[in-house]
């Protein structure tokens, strides 16, 4: 297998969506719940282009292409995205706009999360990963798989 239209489409899809939306939504306080959202149901995304298994690929993807400080919240950041994307609630984090020197520090109940700060993580973990299925079989097979799976995910369309 190789790179095929369908990969080429939904990398150019994930970074048009995600990696220049979501910028917008960082400008200001009133969308940053937003940039949130977006941000894990990414991750989610990226995730499942890079396993085949279901069970616990939001939180490997977590610690197999974030930095290291993220490693102890992937469980977390996985309950979190759950939060956020059924319940419109940012359980398990302390959600903060702007301001990057509280991201992952210890909050009154939890643990800080910023916006700007995840999210360039976010990208730095993507561009990671879509190097990956740029010069891996391996990653265009398991990729490919998941694009053509409608149950499982299926392609990006927009």
């Amino acid at each position: 297998m190789a790179m095929t239209t369908q990969i080429e489409a939904a990398v150019r899809g994930f970074k048009k969506i995600i990696l220049d939306g979501v910028p917008f939504l960082l400008k200001q306080n009133e969308t940053a719940f937003l940039s949130f959202m977006c941000s894990v149901a990414a991750i989610d995304a990226l995730a499942g282009y890079r396993y085949k298994d279901d069970k616990d690929r939001s939180q490997q993807f977590i610690k197999d292409y974030f930095p290291d400080s993220y490693t102890s919240h992937a469980e977390n950041l996985y309950l979190l995205r759950c939060r956020l994307l059924h319940n419109f609630s940012p359980a398990y984090f302390s959600l903060v706009h702007d301001c990057p020197e509280k991201h992952l520090t210890k909050s009154k109940n939890d643990t800080y999360l910023n916006d700007r700060s995840f999210f360039e993580d976010l990208k730095a973990a993507s561009e990671k990963f879509f190097d990956e299925v740029q010069s891996e079989v391996g990653r265009q097979n398991a990729m490919n798989a998941r694009l053509g799976n409608v149950k499982k995910g299926g392609a990006i369309y927009y």
